[in-house]
């Protein structure tokens, strides 16, 4: 079966995001048992625009999208139509095309022909991205009407697109009623009802031994232990070693950094000696740094800015918990599996998917305390943050080892690769 998958972004290419990690791990899977797969998408800057990696044919258009306004988007369209069409034409005629980017869907499913069967994984809806970030990027100079049209243009393109597919999968069960949402009745709008297919985590790639990230560790040395006064009838103090916790994020709005922030003021407050290190970069990083100084917290906080992929597995495994504090829309949460994989337990907010990947650790002994918060609050998270911070060292080591089985045993890309192999072998 020649596979042909539409992506919104490709690992490894700069700036590729979850989708673009999920596209790789199962593309390069399906490619491993023997099925012939091409992945058409977005190039993202300097890289080839033909190339194969790990046995996938990878095509790349030229389409820049971030920070641009419509006008400037509707301008380089004619070329990148151009573009697609002469890619797909070099590329063996597809047995399945799989949709899987928000902006290169429409393209393929204008130039693959309309008896090759369609497949949609449904990572996000484009609509409700665009409302959530519409306040914060180029088009917040635009009128609320120009924003409603915007978000109402790309409502009707993806259904469109939904409504040609004769399958449609999600990553979960929150991510399959946000498209119920979106789209009203499925039935109604011609769309397939969904199926959910979790994603996966490299287990031996994230994993506890995997070393330790020196950014973070000389930060540690770098920092002795303060002497607070009044601190240490609940176990902490001058004592207390604190804990470090760790967040990987892009920097934006709708992640919670502010919030996690806030919380962390609350956990310092008792716990002196803890340090929270947050990975990623983006537009609010300026505003993020202000508000740790503002909090009196920016000699506790550290900004590691882009973590290098390589780097991700020691970052990590040095951290003693991973945060994960966005505020809305968390499809699935390729993250946390990368934690619980690296042994690190994860304090997360009840948003989106990750509510589903962290229930079944709630019934584990080993685990002392939950993972998730009650609500989407600075003073939640604050509260379920401490509650880790003041567990002993082999409570949250025995916490970490119930973490990694729980990611081993459930969330493999092999088991996502297999399951996607079962649903387009009923297609083709």
């Amino acid at each position: 079966m020649h596979l042909l998958v539409a992506a919104h972004d490709f690992y490894p290419d700069p700036g590729s995001g979850g989708t673009g990690r999920y596209v790789h791990e199962t593309a390069r899977r399906l490619a491993s048992r023997g099925h012939d797969v091409s992945v058409l998408t977005r190039r993202r800057g300097d890289v080839p625009r033909r190339e194969t990696i790990a046995g996938v044919r990878v095509a790349r258009y030229d389409l820049e999208i971030a920070e641009r306004s419509a006008p400037e988007i509707a301008r380089q369209l004619p070329s990148a139509v151009r573009e697609v069409r002469d890619l797909l034409a070099a590329l063996p005629d597809p047995d399945l095309l799989s949709l899987q980017g928000t902006v290169t869907d429409p393209l393929a499913d204008l130039f693959v022909a309309d008896d090759v069967p369609r497949s949609a994984t449904f990572h996000s809806p484009w609509p409700t991205e665009y409302r959530v970030r519409a306040g914060h990027a180029a088009d917040a100079a635009l009128s609320a009407p120009r924003r409603r049209l915007n978000a109402a243009l790309r409502e009707r393109i993806e259904r469109s697109v939904l409504a040609d597919c004769q399958q449609v999968l999600a990553l979960s069960e929150f991510m399959a009623g946000e498209l119920r949402a979106v789209h009203g009745p499925v039935a109604d709008a011609g769309i397939p009802d969904p199926a959910v297919v979790p994603g996966g985590v490299d287990a031996d790639r994230y994993r506890p031994d995997a070393g330790v990230y020196d950014p973070m560790a000389a930060d540690e040395r770098a920092n002795a232990p303060r002497l607070p006064d009044g601190i240490g009838a609940d176990g902490g103090g001058t004592d207390d070693p604190g804990i470090d916790f760790l967040t990987v994020r892009r920097l934006s709005p709708r992640m919670g950094h502010g919030m996690l922030l806030e919380a962390f003021e609350r956990v310092v407050a008792e716990r002196p000696n803890s340090r929270l290190y947050i990975a990623g970069d983006g537009p609010l990083r300026e505003e993020l740094e202000r508000t740790a100084a503002r909090l009196g917290i920016a000699d506790d906080v550290t900004f590691l800015g882009y973590v290098p992929d390589d780097d991700l597995p020691r970052a990590y495994a040095t951290a003693d918990c991973f945060v994960l504090p966005t505020r809305e829309l968390e499809g699935f949460g390729l993250a946390t599996l990368e934690a619980l994989a690296s042994g690190t337990p994860v304090v997360a907010t009840p948003v989106g998917g990750t509510t589903e990947v962290l229930a079944g650790l709630s019934d584990d002994d080993r685990m002392p305390t939950e993972q998730v918060v009650e609500s989407v609050t600075a003073d939640a998270l604050a509260q379920r943050m401490r509650a880790w911070a003041a567990l002993a060292p082999a409570e949250r080591a025995a916490a970490g080892r119930a973490c990694r089985e729980y990611a081993r045993e459930n969330y493999t890309w092999d088991a996502t690769a297999d399951a996607l192999d079962g649903y387009y072998r009923e297609l083709v």
